[in-house]
């Protein structure tokens, strides 16, 4: 199964399990699919090292999901 990941880059003063789209300091995605979950976040995890976005105390959270759960949020 194919996942597509984005990427949240938050401060160091956001808990972990509050770092999400509204509370980052950066969001993005990754424009290309990985083939299963742990390459999809192991992807993410060099693609917001390679962003060059982290600064200081800044931490990477890497949240993957299935392409075919996009495709029918899209749909509807």
């Amino acid at each position: 199964m194919n996942f597509l990941a984005a990427i949240a880059i938050c401060l160091s003063s956001t808990p972990a399990h509050q770092c999400q789209r509204a509370t980052a300091v950066h969001w993005f995605t990754v424009s290309e699919t990985s083939l299963g979950l742990s390459t999809c976040m192991r992807d993410g995890m060099f693609a917001a090292a390679r962003s060059r976005l982290l600064q200081g105390g800044d931490y990477p959270k890497v949240f993957c999901r299935p392409v075919d759960d996009i495709s029918r949020q899209a749909a509807r």
